[in-house]
């Protein structure tokens, strides 16, 4: 395999626990106990929440309650909230994205959309008052507006997430930012890489990092889950940013380049302490011995990771 001098501080480690994309799980984990008499009787704040985030129509109400009262709010009530509006905001996404993809409602925000703008000004732009009352309802919600293969539709805004760290368990709080990371710079979208290969080991790493750090978490099958999707962008590539050239089966020497200068900055005890950094390093030289071929050795490789 090529060597190159090039240099690239890459800033994912083991220990970095950042923010990813997941499922919607059930709230059944651990968090730390409520005192005797707050576990009697939840929070007025808690209640007028559960109130409204168990209703689509008041889901920015929700929202609204938890940024202004969860400082009113037990450790426990605070992530359960928050756990609960995550899993809100999911179940509706596919009645907000099916709102938002008519022929007309897309037509009208191609006219008026540029890349990154946000849901509250691509509602003030739209000509359309149809157009206008979907967007309106789902920037009162706090989605986000994005792009991909021609379509428009909604995300969840992670970043909002942020302001109730200070608030949550130590594992929530890492996981909000995997998922503002993930959300703000998606590590692809139809089968497109958007980050480079020096990212796509970063990312993977950092969910690594959280399973390791928090093995018992309401979060742990979600990142699981993502760090699964990761690895596979690690070691594949993606449908049309494959690791692989389709024609000559040559890695790609950027990917090359970049998996060689994460392996040299981790180091040996790094790379010892991460399963995923031990399998990277397998696979280089494997691959070198294969001539930076996707051969049947690297499949049958592939297969046992």
């Amino acid at each position: 395999m090529k060597q190159t001098n090039l240099t690239r501080t890459i800033a994912a480690g083991l220990g970095s626990i950042l923010f990813l994309t997941s499922g919607l799980l059930a709230v059944s984990g651990v968090f730390p106990q409520r005192t005797e008499a707050a576990a009697v009787k939840s929070s007025a704040s808690f209640d007028l929440f559960e109130q409204r985030v168990k209703k689509p129509a008041s889901l920015g109400l929700a929202q609204a309650t938890l940024v202004n009262r969860i400082d009113e709010m037990t450790s426990t009530e605070a992530s359960l909230a928050v756990l609960h509006l995550e899993n809100a905001l999911k179940a509706y996404l596919p009645t907000a994205t099916k709102r938002m993809n008519t022929t007309a409602i897309q037509k009208d925000i191609k006219s008026i959309y540029t890349p990154g703008m946000p849901m509250v000004l691509a509602r003030s732009k739209v000509k359309q008052p149809e157009t206008r009352v979907v967007l309106q309802d789902l920037f009162y919600m706090d989605y986000k507006l994005e792009s991909g293969g021609g379509y428009f539709y909604p995300v969840i805004q992670y970043k909002s997430f942020k302001v109730f760290k200070p608030y949550v368990t130590k594992d929530l709080q890492a996981y909000i930012e995997l998922m503002a990371a993930e959300s703000e710079q998606p590590s692809a979208v139809n089968g497109t890489l958007l980050i480079d290969w020096y990212k796509v080991v970063e990312r993977a790493l950092q969910y690594e990092g959280f399973l390791k750090t928090y093995k018992i978490s309401n979060r742990t099958a979600a990142v699981q889950e993502a760090f699964g999707v990761a690895k596979k962008y690690v070691f594949y590539g993606a449908k049309n940013t494959p690791l692989f050239d389709n024609k000559t089966q040559i890695m790609s020497e950027k990917a090359a380049i970049a998996y060689e200068n994460t392996l040299s900055e981790a180091g040996p005890e790094q790379i010892e302490a991460s399963p995923l950094l031990t399998q990277l390093s397998d696979f280089l030289v494997l691959l070198e011995k294969n001539g930076d071929k996707k051969t049947q050795a690297i499949n049958d490789f592939l297969k046992s990771i």
